[in-house]
């Protein structure tokens, strides 16, 4: 494998808007050992109608006596908080960026010089949203798409408007229900998005209960990790439960790590550090019994045994039927070496 997975920590909004407990998200994340650190920025009054129902899960984890703007007002980060997070952040070597969920956010994050977008499954039907991200000029810029809810036919509409022959583009396989069960997982579908968009790099956004299938996507050939992170699981909010703990998302980051160098090279070689028990495991023609000079190599009198520096078993056809050119003793190896292989 050429490349390094890219590990990003969606603290999102499981700071629940309080700036402490997103610091400690911040130095949390880097002793796990992730490249970034994403928060969510939006203005819920300007994302959520105040008709707009909770999703089930939110349901589950904050209860129905508040709408989803009520619940989500409760988890705005202040774009002033989240610069001095940035740059906190950045201070300790992280990546850092912010998914922007409305307008007024996509102006805030580009007045910051923001290079990294994300596109959240939810906005990837979002025309205008989507063109202004696409005419964002900044060097460096990346589009992060999360593709969860989405046809193959949606994201091949949405990568057009993205404007990919100006824009590097990941694209994120993704489920969106929190958490994902086990059945809905599919992380196989990473196949069908990579001969989908061969010019673009594939990711995978975890929804899912513990590390297992952001490990498996890497095998898939994903660049790009993306997990929810938290402190606790049992902190308020509609995504705790769906998040890593520091634990979790460590684990996750090192079975990653082992998991690129565990990739290899694409082609079946035959290594160093197995290259040696060749002898010791394979198997030669050795005599089954003492042979005399002049006698007829036989099924009776020759056997296949450890160590494997001898003549190999696949030449066992090509051994019957000659004759010994010297005296073996049992257990002796069967030499090439000056042996008459011409028919008697």
């Amino acid at each position: 494998m050429d490349y390094k997975i890219f590990i990003i920590a969606e603290i999102g909004c499981n700071h629940n808007g309080d700036f402490q407990l997103a610091k400690t998200l911040i130095e949390k994340a880097k002793e796990a050992g992730v490249d970034a650190v994403k928060f969510q920025t939006f203005n819920a009054s300007k994302l959520i109608s105040k008709f707009a129902p909770k999703a089930e899960y939110q349901k589950i984890t904050t209860g129905s006596e508040t709408s989803q703007l009520e619940m989500t007002k409760k988890l705005e980060l202040p774009i002033e908080e989240y610069i001095k997070l940035k740059k906190y952040a950045e201070s300790l070597g992280l990546i850092v960026f912010s998914t922007a969920f409305d307008m007024d956010s996509v102006l805030s994050l580009e007045k910051q010089n923001q290079v990294i977008w994300k596109i959240p499954s939810g906005e990837l039907t979002n025309l205008p949203y989507l063109q202004y991200i696409a005419d964002i000029k900044i060097d460096g810029k990346k589009i992060i798409l999360s593709t969860g809810m989405a046809t193959i036919a949606e994201i091949h509409e949405t990568v057009k408007i993205l404007k990919p022959e100006e824009n590097d583009i990941t694209i994120l396989h993704c489920n969106t229900e929190y958490p994902t069960q086990d059945t809905d997982v599919n992380v196989s579908a990473m196949i069908e998005l990579a001969k989908e968009f061969p010019a673009y790099k594939i990711g995978y956004s975890d929804h899912s209960v513990g590390s297992t299938a952001a490990v498996m996507s890497v095998a898939f050939g994903g660049k790009l990790v993306e997990k929810h992170f938290t402190l606790d699981k049992t902190l308020p909010g509609p995504d705790h439960k769906a998040s890593a703990t520091p634990d979790e998302l460590k684990e996750l980051v090192d079975n990653i790590r082992r998991s690129e160098v565990m990739y290899g090279t694409e082609r079946k070689v035959v290594t160093d550090s197995e290259r040696k028990n060749i002898i010791v495991a394979r198997k030669s023609i050795l005599a089954a019994e003492d042979i005399k000079k002049g006698e007829i190599f036989t099924e009776e009198n020759l056997t296949c045994k450890r160590p494997g520096n001898g003549i190999s078993p696949m030449n066992w056809f090509n051994i019957l039927g000659k004759v010994a050119n010297k005296n073996f003793e049992k257990d002796q190896l069967i030499e090439a070496e000056g042996f008459d292989w011409e028919e008697q």
